[in-house]
């Protein structure tokens, strides 16, 4: 099957900018030393699809030098195909216009199978399995989805399903969200990744809405009115290598909450995300700093981590880390502790501060002594979510 299958990656949207990030969705840090476009490179790896292709309207140079470095990795280097222009505003909208790009990736395959996976968010499951469910199906198109709360479909795209898996309609942030058949008040959200056929692919574009249109489902609803879309539940999918039944994972960052909580499951005993699969391996860019060090201070208190993800570089120096997950060259330092928190690339917490609850953005330097999730009011320019989450943005390290 791999050999009639051709995977393309659709680099492009905004980052959670809250975090001072780069100016790339695909580059979002996750897990401390990985970025989203890891998880699809590894799931496009691991599914043994040969023929892979990265699109993003202008390439940023961070872009292109995670691919190389993520082709050092892997001993293999994905096409990136660069698109004119600039990136449509909704996702349905950069899968188009990826589509419309990516006939020199598909000279040769014109009779294959061609899954498309968005970079902006995280999904991890065999490809190989939704391809075969997309052929059982006779699909035209198949859209991956996930049952979802109904809470949170309002801030998603969600699909309407009839008991025969097509779609009917897609609705884009609604008031009132379908629900998916026999799911006892869920909806099955959709985040932008779809397997079709090559061969459908001029009909296809053909019939799809010009790629500046507002939001999905004024690029999808001409798609399901003509052709014959299915929707896939993800959770049906199984990986190699789960000795408990895990099956695929999808992580979409919606809010800086539903980031941080993804990273807070991470930190527990059995993360819903494995990570340590030997058989799905998601191997990150490799940075060039030394090994995480957990180390005492020069007075000999011992340095701990507890339940924490440590990135390379990372220096725990006579502090506490519980529950937190440390991007590349974090440094705690002397009786500095930080508990159920992300602490993003470089950033900084230095003697006798602690943190708590908090998403510390890259670069960041949380002062001496400071307090932060606490009782105490943030202070500018911390900020104070209503859900009891701090953001410390990147710009608090030029404010030191």
């Amino acid at each position: 099957m791999a050999d009639s299958v051709a995977g393309l990656i659709v680099a492009g949207g905004a980052p959670l900018d809250i975090l001072g990030l780069p100016h790339e969705a695909a580059l979002t840090p996750f897990g401390g030393k990985y970025r989203f476009i890891d998880f699809a490179l590894a799931t496009l790896a691991n599914s043994r699809v040969q023929t892979a292709g990265v699109t993003a309207p202008s390439p940023s140079a961070a872009l292109r030098s995670h691919l190389a470095g993520s082709a050092r990795v892997r001993g293999r280097r994905p096409s990136l195909i660069a698109l004119p222009g600039t990136a449509a505003p909704s996702r349905a909208g950069r899968i188009v216009q990826a589509l419309a790009g990516c006939r020199d990736l598909l000279r040769g395959h014109e009779r294959a199978t061609l899954v498309v996976l968005l970079a902006d968010h995280i999904l991890q499951l065999d490809v190989r399995q939704l391809v075969r469910a997309h052929r059982d199906l006779a699909a035209d198109v198949t859209l991956a989805s996930l049952p979802v709360p109904l809470a949170e479909a309002a801030r998603r795209t969600v699909l309407r399903v009839g008991s025969d898996q097509r779609v009917h309609d897609v609705q884009h942030a609604p008031v009132h969200p379908a629900t998916a058949p026999g799911s006892r008040g869920l909806a099955l959200g959709w985040a932008g990744d779809l397997v079709l056929d090559t061969e459908a692919l001029p009909g296809l574009l053909e019939a799809l809405a010009p790629a500046a249109a507002r939001d999905d489902a004024d690029v999808l609803d001409p798609l399901v009115e003509r052709w014959r879309v299915m929707a896939y539940d993800v959770l049906d999918n199984r990986l190699p290598g789960r000795t408990d039944g895990g099956g695929a994972y999808w992580h979409e960052a919606t809010s800086i909450e539903a980031y941080y909580d993804a990273h807070m499951d991470l930190c527990t005993p059995r993360p819903t995300l494995d990570l340590y699969n030997a058989a799905w391996p998601v191997r990150p860019v490799a940075t060039g700093l030394g090994p995480a060090k957990v180390v005492a201070d020069a007075a000999g208190r011992a340095g701990q981590a507890l339940n924490t993800l440590v990135s390379d570089g990372a220096v725990i120096r006579g502090g506490v880390a519980i529950n937190t997950v440390l991007g590349h060259g974090v440094v705690i330092e002397s009786g500095a502790e930080v508990e159920d928190s992300v602490l993003l690339d470089g950033c900084r917490i230095e003697r006798g501060a602690r943190v708590r609850r908090a998403v510390v953005g890259a670069g960041a330097v949380v002062p001496e002594e400071a307090r932060i999730g606490y009782d105490l009011p943030a202070a500018p320019p911390w900020r104070a979510m209503s859900s009891g989450l701090t953001i410390v943005p990147s710009e608090l390290a030029d404010a030191r």
